[in-house]
């Protein structure tokens, strides 16, 4: 089985606690924080001053993680499919801190509540279980 349902639901326990930033930088004043930084401090277990203080050197911390990358590609691949497609890591990671920030591409679209962004994580963990266990079957 794979490390990223783990990450997932970790990274859901994250937000529940803490709340969802949506916001400058990676981590609110009130410690919320941004999607792709629960999802690096569930992979990787710390969460470095950088994500309060400078996004450019935040993103490099969570691009040198492949399995905080894998976690945030696995979410980044069930968003609506109006998203332009992107392949770049710091395209991943922007169009999945966009989305819990303002929600589906396109005008009109509202962002997601925290228990919808939270669900979105557990959905994900869920789905990719279910994908293992059937190819071990």
């Amino acid at each position: 089985m794979t490390h990223t349902p783990k990450v997932l639901r970790d990274a859901a326990d994250l937000i529940n606690r803490q709340g969802l930033h949506t916001g400058d930088q990676f981590v609110g004043p009130d410690g919320s924080l941004d999607l792709t930084a629960a999802i690096f401090q569930a992979a990787t277990l710390t969460l470095p001053e950088t994500f309060r203080t400078n996004a450019d050197a935040a993103i490099a911390h969570i691009k040198d993680s492949r399995w905080a990358m894998a976690a945030i590609r696995a979410v980044y691949e069930t968003l609506d499919a109006a998203y332009p497609e992107v392949h770049d890591a710091d395209d991943v990671i922007d169009t999945v801190s966009h989305w819990a920030a303002e929600g589906d591409f396109g005008p009109g679209k509202e962002p997601p509540s925290t228990s919808e962004a939270i669900g979105r994580l557990l959905r994900v963990a869920d789905d990719l279980e279910k994908q293992g266990a059937s190819l071990v079957a």
